[in-house]
């Protein structure tokens, strides 16, 4: 009998009413589902190693929790530190959201921020310890999760997303890991399964697009779909036939989606394919009265209303992970959340001008208000939405009276509205930042 069946064979009788959603007792090589994110990670005796120095190394599940579940991870491990981070945003990006450290004989939670700091809102020490391997569970139940350590329960906090990935990490030194296992009460509810809904899901949204003052699209590249939705939060269409799907417009009765290798247009009566094999991935779509402007990784590329490529350029120094582009009748700005900026080019040669910074930490999204001559940006370190006019912070909204936004992916202005798509909810707010609402919350 192979040195981890027993502990696994009590476990799983243990777990006898749960349904599996993954497990892993690292018997033969690593599963597919993990991907190695830094240091080095290897199966040896059946058991996942990985030793550390002076930074963390990360290896991530490719596994998305569904929105709203109740589950539980149970694992076990050896050593003297490790991190579990779990419902993150995503393991690569955005890989911020709950954790759980063991480290020195103590249990630490709290969030992991966008820069990878751990803000500790809980700690307890732990009573020493004997044992070769230890063992952490956390259950997830109703928006809160409890942090049990050798099945004695410590902590308890509230859950930050809803939904995400999970991370295990070793910070210093060799740990080892015998089991992982995810398992729930509910049947999981894979991707495709969660596309078939008939009612919306507000999660892991890439782009807001506003239809008109009723109606409004939202894409995801988690989900690879796209949905319009009343103001009432009633789902009136989907688009489920996508490879992928990243950015989203809707501009002269047109709504824009970006596909791999191509953009489709979805018209009241017709549907085209644009710019095919012109652009591989693209994650931006905006138009101006002139052009048509497309991020394509990390490349700005620039047509006309016919989608005949005009220009392309990119600026490793200055724009490393562009996110959103916006333009006014001399200017293009681009966000960075990377370089925590605005990269400002000339319109007419594509030339850096200048950097607007000092005031954001991640700027993903930008719109220009011709109106109001100002720029709004939705910054996801921030967790804020700000009106910036003569490239100076004029005011932020935080969405305060609705408890805060956490992670404003996307933003789109019309009808003087801006439309803000967020983990959990969309909000609405007018340009003066004056009189806010909940649109759709999950």
């Amino acid at each position: 009998m192979s040195k981890f069946f027993l502990p696994l064979l009590i476990l799983c009788t243990e777990l006898i009413s749960q349904n599996i959603w993954f497990s892993d007792d690292f018997s033969g090589s690593l599963k597919s589902e993990w991907i190695e994110i830094s240091g080095k990670w290897r199966v040896e005796k059946g058991r996942l190693v990985s030793s550390a120095i002076g930074k963390t190394n990360y290896i991530g599940l490719n596994f998305i929790i569904p929105p709203r579940s109740n589950y539980r991870i149970n694992l076990s491990f050896s050593g003297e530190n490790m991190i579990l981070m779990f419902n993150l945003y995503d393991i690569f990006t955005w890989m911020t959201g709950n954790f759980v450290k063991f480290y020195k004989n103590a249990l630490y939670t709290g969030l992991i921020g966008l820069n990878g700091d751990e803000k500790i809102n809980k700690f307890v020490s732990l009573p020493d310890s004997r044992r070769n391997f230890n063992t952490i569970e956390v259950v997830v139940s109703n928006g809160r999760y409890s942090i049990y350590f050798n099945k004695k329960k410590y902590l308890e906090e509230k859950l930050y997303f809803g939904s995400g990935y999970i991370v295990i990490g070793v910070s210093e030194g060799k740990t080892e890991f015998d089991y992982f296992i995810i398992s729930s009460n509910e049947r999981y509810k894979s991707i495709d399964d969660l596309k078939k809904l008939k009612e919306p899901i507000i999660d892991h949204i890439s782009s807001i697009a506003i239809i008109d003052s009723a109606r409004f699209a939202l894409s995801s590249d988690v989900y690879s779909h796209v949905q319009v939705i009343d103001t009432g939060g009633n789902l009136l269409n989907k688009f489920t036939y996508l490879r992928w799907c990243g950015g989203l417009m809707y501009h002269d009765d047109g709504l824009y989606i970006g596909d791999i290798d191509k953009i489709i247009v979805v018209y009241p009566k017709r549907t085209l394919q644009v710019a095919q094999f012109m652009v591989k991935m693209p994650n931006y779509i905006y138009a101006d009265a002139e052009r048509i402007y497309v991020i394509d990784g990390s490349a700005i590329k620039i047509f006309n209303r016919d989608f005949r490529l005009m220009s392309s350029f990119t600026d490793p120094e200055n724009l490393k992970f562009p996110t959103a582009i916006a333009s006014d009748k001399y200017n293009i700005y681009c966000a960075d959340p990377t370089l925590g900026h605005i990269a400002v080019y000339s319109k007419s040669s594509n030339k850096f001008l200048r950097s607007i910074k000092g005031q954001f930490v991640a700027p993903v999204d930008l719109k220009y208000d011709s109106v109001s001559n100002s720029i709004y940006v939705a910054d996801v370190g921030l967790k804020a939405v700000v009106k910036v006019r003569g490239e100076k912070v004029e005011k932020t909204f935080e969405a305060d009276e609705f408890g805060g936004l956490k992670f404003p992916r996307s933003i789109d202005l019309k009808y003087g509205m801006i439309y803000i798509a967020d983990a959990d909810k969309v909000v609405s707010i007018d340009t003066t930042f004056t009189r806010a609402k909940i649109v759709l919350k999950r």
